[in-house]
């Protein structure tokens, strides 16, 4: 039996003195500890957003919203766990949809875990695939011909930002630009920049980004080699790249799935070896 609240929830931005609560929240919801990682840059950038579920006069539900022009991200929704089945995780969805659609968002994108796919499904949302965190130390990454891996420098930005539009299909330029210094490998062919590996102080993984899969591999491995190893998020759908954490033996940690409502963006998901998280991909 699905229970109702007596008065909708109440959605809206936290307020400054929130964030810690919305945080504490989303752990107890099933994210862990490390959410609040995730959290900080929505809660940053004039970009991003963190709405809060109110109901009865309690903080019983939170969300993170990213706009990216055409395309925005909602991430790390939860409902504490005593205020669950009261429509809580539908209102915020609901505004976090309208928060994208008024920043002109045309495709709003999220990954799901099974307990929240149903509540976006109502919503519209259809699945696309999955992705799955991994961790492990890399071993051999095979023959990979003629690609170089160099250290990034800042005069790759704009190579970079033009591997990640095309391999997303989107402009996630906010992101890239929050980065600085930007740090990670670079990839190259004939002194083409054809890959890069990016990490950044809010994601749970590397970004990986590779137009071949030979720099692709050999990036994935340079990312999560040495004696503490990494954790990479592989798209299920690239092939090369699962097959790949598979053979070095990594541990799989979580998954999720895929979301979309709107349009599908033009992505090559062949491109993508590493994600920077499951909130924004």
């Amino acid at each position: 039996m699905r229970l109702r609240p007596v008065a909708p929830p109440l959605v809206r931005p936290a307020s400054a003195g929130e964030t810690d609560v919305a945080v504490d929240l989303l752990s107890r919801a099933a994210f862990g500890p490390t959410v609040a990682r995730l959290v900080e840059f929505p809660r940053t950038s004039p970009h991003g957003c963190v709405l809060v579920a109110e109901w009865r006069g309690t903080i019983r539900g939170a969300a993170c919203c990213l706009s990216l022009g055409a395309t925005g991200w909602i991430g790390a929704l939860g409902v504490a766990p005593e205020a669950r089945r009261r429509g809580l995780g539908g209102e915020l969805t609901r505004a976090c949809v309208e928060w994208l659609h008024g920043r002109g968002a045309a495709t709003v994108l999220l990954f799901a875990t099974d307990l929240g796919r149903p509540v976006y499904e109502r919503h519209g949302f259809v699945a696309e695939g999955g992705a799955t965190a991994w961790r492990g130390v890399a071993g051999s990454s095979g023959d990979g011909g003629e690609v170089e891996l160099r250290a990034l420098r800042e005069e790759d930005r704009d190579a970079v930002r033009a591997l990640d539009r095309m391999a997303t299909g989107e402009r996630r330029d906010v992101v890239l630009d929050a980065l600085r210094p930007l740090t990670g490998m670079a990839a190259e062919r004939g002194g083409e920049l054809i890959g890069s590996a990016i990490a950044s102080a809010w994601g749970a993984g590397v970004a990986i980004t590779a137009s071949d899969p030979e720099a692709g591999e050999a990036l994935l491995a340079a990312a999560t080699r040495g004696p503490g190893g990494g954790t990479v998020i592989v798209p299920d759908a690239n092939a090369r790249a699962q097959d790949a954490v598979r053979r070095w033996g990594f541990a799989r940690l979580n998954v999720g799935e895929r979301m979309r409502l709107g349009p599908a963006p033009a992505w090559q998901v062949d491109w993508q070896w590493g994600l920077f998280n499951l909130f924004w991909g």
